[in-house]
């Protein structure tokens, strides 16, 4: 991986050098317009952009068609000046916004026909690219009765949905683990199910970008949407915020149809801050923020109906520095720390206080540092290095005795008890890490025949690790039983012949896993008149991945075309209607598809069926029963009477093996599962200051990881000489279908100091495909 990695940095560097583009991955804007002058257009016009969220000035020259193009800016609130000699200046104000283009267009007239005016730009953002977007700043965020999480901020968007498994969201029709979310460029989707970690601070985030159709080629390794979401940086003025959000359990009211002992009553406060401004005016700026979080949840065991305070203690802290090197070159550097402590954590549903967590920590930073260089007045230069790192610390059960450490499953009732699932003080604690590597640069072609031409090209490189040896329990034992007896508020649980007493030790412990995806993109953006422009870009990508135990798990390389039209039928901007073809290719899902053949990490399986005597069988008077941990010492020792776990013997009992790495593998490197996207849409500007957009979206997905098993695949003999059946992860297409249709409407108007906008969204999700289970990222069908 080093050789890839310095030749990945080698390539990034010639392709600056030979081509250009904008950096992106969701950290700025872009703004480009034309410059007229009696109905023709006018080069050599000389544009300045200035702004409290910029260092210095951005300028540009208009080319021969009179068009100029300025990406790479951070978003904000903007001022656009337009001069040449003999002309009047002519300013006007607008506002750039995340991961969107902006345009800003002057007709200048002779200096001796007017003076210099200023006036306010209207051109909606949204209706500049095929791209389905729809933006969000803190401003609106706050005034809205949400929560001013990413989460909720992203569910504003039309074709958003939180109908994934366990609420979780989905994006056009994809799976909930299949979407691109960033936080200041870097990747905060973790590793095993693919959901977003909270690394923000509330009154940090500056806005948020949801990208859910005609996505642009610069992103990758999603089948359902991007979420960019930017924090603020510091200015030329000092600024700040505090704030204090009270929460208290006895505030939420008592389930009726149950008994409930009374919540906590205890006020909860979190307290956010934040301070931004400078070191060295235009040259160095500043941001910080914190959060102080300190909750107490009032929870229940099931059935049994004691209460325990579930608590966390978390504390987030945020750093941003914004310099500029000279005035054409820029750098940031952005970190965030969340240190969050849990005390009595459970696994699902407990029947008793001893299945309960004492103490785990879960340790989550982000780092990204980010390069802008204006090279020449038509090429920026960006590039940005990233890393997210996420640990679970002392999860799980800390005695490691059978009688202690082993947890109990009542079928009957869905419930653990007697000790914490997973083990706190077995070996390295989990971790689920990612690192990127993005190169960008933008050239500008300004033409009278051709139009213009926004060029861009870049290269990625993103790996992703996780290390986890997935004890199940911290003796490395587990019982299966049919139930038990409830006497008060007190569980007994009942071992008979339907017990399965089951052992599962880690043989081989994980050195991590090995995914990575390596990627070119080119995009142009070609303007050919006012009535058509057209966006031509492809995606590269190539996936490579190997679980913990060195297998090959896949050796992959598509290329997703990204095609557009857009047609103004009178070439005044008001009026847009959008056809776009794309294909976007999703990376490998670690997990239970990326690591179903390997077996470091993963425990093996050696199962009995108790056939001692019964304990606390049905009817047992409630003064004869006995307790957990004192019945769990007898089956132990029926175990220790056959041989303990070296008996593997049928007629004691013994049920069988599944030694971990043996009952799966990939006969073939399986392909990234992709979707084919075509969306049509059509958008008009209402007035001077509103908006609406309709877009129609059809997705069909292919290469869906599937289990292959029948008489061809065999049988596979494991080392305890169990035979068992055995299972290919492969791709399948001819049976399996997920398709997505839907219409996804937004408008917005501003009356005045009023901002009204609203979406809606009809879809119809059809398919056989299962997608993903409530444990894991996938499911293989």
């Amino acid at each position: 991986m080093a050789k890839i990695r310095r030749s990945t940095i080698l390539l990034s560097v010639l392709l600056a050098l030979v081509a250009g583009s904008a950096f992106g991955q969701g950290t700025t804007a872009t703004l480009t317009g034309t410059v007229t002058h009696d109905g023709g257009t006018l080069p050599g016009v000389l544009v300045t952009a200035t702004s409290p969220s910029l260092q210095g000035a951005r300028t540009a020259i208009t080319g021969e068609a009179g068009a100029y193009n300025m990406p790479g800016l951070p978003p904000g609130r903007y001022t656009v000046a337009f001069e040449l000699q003999g002309m009047q200046r002519v300013a006007k104000t607008t506002v750039l916004s995340l991961a969107q283009t902006t345009r800003v267009d002057a007709d200048l007239m002779m200096a001796a026909v007017a003076e210099a005016i200023t006036v306010t730009a209207t051109a909606p953002a949204i209706l500049e690219t095929n791209e389905v977007a729809r933006n969000f700043t803190s401003e609106i965020v706050d005034k809205l009765p949400v929560a001013r999480t990413v989460r909720d901020t992203v569910l504003l968007a039309p074709g958003v949905s939180s109908s994934g498994v366990n609420n979780q969201i989905t994006i056009s029709g994809a799976p909930s683990h299949d979407n691109l979310v960033l936080v200041n460029g870097v990747v905060v989707n973790e590793n095993l199910r693919g959901q977003p970690h909270n690394l923000f601070i509330e009154d940090a985030i500056q806005e948020t970008t949801v990208l859910t159709g005609a996505v642009s080629a610069e992103y990758g390794r999603f089948t359902g949407g991007v979420v960019s979401t930017i924090t603020k940086s510091g200015g030329n003025e000092f600024s700040g915020s505090l704030r204090d959000s009270l929460t208290n359990s006895e505030w939420r009211g008592k389930t009726p149809w149950a008994t409930e002992a009374d919540h906590v009553d205890k006020i909860d406060q979190t307290y956010e801050a934040t301070l931004g401004g400078y070191l060295l005016r235009d040259r160095l700026w500043f941001f910080a923020a914190g959060r102080a979080l300190e909750t107490s949840d009032q929870r229940f065991t099931r059935e049994t109906n004691l209460p325990y305070v579930f608590g966390a203690d978390e504390q987030r802290m945020e750093g941003k520095l914004t310099g500029q090197i000279t005035s054409r070159h820029n750098a940031v550097l952005s970190y965030l720390a969340v240190d969050r402590t849990e005390t009595n954590n459970a696994f699902l549903n407990i029947l008793d206080l001893d299945t309960v967590d004492d103490e785990r920590m879960l340790p989550n930073t982000l780092l990204a540092l980010q390069y802008n260089g204006v090279w020449t007045n038509n090429l920026l230069f960006e590039a940005q290095y990233s890393e997210k790192e996420f640990t679970f610390e002392s999860s799980g059960g800390n005695d490691t005795s059978r009688v202690g450490g082993s947890w109990l499953y009542d079928l009957s009732r869905g419930a653990f008890a007697n000790a914490p699932v997973f083990c706190g003080v077995c070996d390295n604690d989990e971790q689920r890490n990612n690192d990127s590597f993005v190169a960008k640069a933008t050239y500008f072609v300004n033409t009278a025949r051709m139009g213009t031409h926004n060029v861009s090209a870049g290269i990625e490189d993103y790996a992703e690790t996780r290390v986890s040896n997935n004890f199940q329990s911290a003796s490395q034992y587990e019982l299966f039983i049919g139930g038990g007896h409830i006497v008060g508020d007190r569980y007994f649980p009942r071992f008979d012949t339907g017990t399965s007493l089951r052992y599962r030790p880690i043989f081989d412990l994980s050195p991590g896993t090995d995914f990575a995806t390596q990627s070119a993109f080119i995009n142009d953006r070609w303007e050919l008149n006012s009535n058509f422009s057209f966006n031509i870009g492809f995606r590269y990508d190539a996936n490579d991945g190997r679980d913990a135990s060195g297998n090959l798990v896949s050796d992959d390389k598509a290329i997703s075309p990204r095609l557009g039209l857009m047609y103004d039928p009178f070439g005044n901007g008001r009026h847009r209607v959008n056809l776009y073809y794309g294909s976007y290719v999703t990376k490998i899902a670690d997990g239970n598809v990326g690591g179903s053949g390997q077996a470091a990490g993963n425990p093996s399986l050696f199962t009995w069926q108790y056939r001692g005597p019964a304990i606390n069988p049905s009817g047992t008077p409630a003064d004869q029963l006995i307790p957990t941990r004192e019945a769990l010492a007898m089956v132990f020792a029926w175990l220790d009477s056959i041989g303990g776990a070296a008996n593997r013997s049928a007629a004691d009992g013994y049920l069988g093996s599944s030694i971990a790495g043996f009952v799966t593998e990939f006969p073939n490197s399986i392909a990234s599962p992709a979707v084919d996207e075509i969306t049509l849409g059509y958008g008009v500007q209402v007035g001077r200051s509103g908006v609406v957009r309709i877009d129609a979206i059809s997705r069909e997905w292919n290469n869906f990881y599937a289990a292959h098993l029948d008489m061809s695949t065999g049988r596979k003999t494991d080392p305890e000489g169990f035979s068992g059946d055995l299972a290919y992860t492969i791709n399948e297409d001819s049976e399996t279908e997920r398709e997505y249709k839907g219409i996804q409407i937004y408008g917005t108007f501003r009356p005045g100091r009023w901002n009204l906008g609203g979406g809606y969204t009809w879809s119809e999700l059809k398919g056989n495909d299962l997608g993903e289970g409530a444990g894991t990222a996938t499911i293989r069908n």
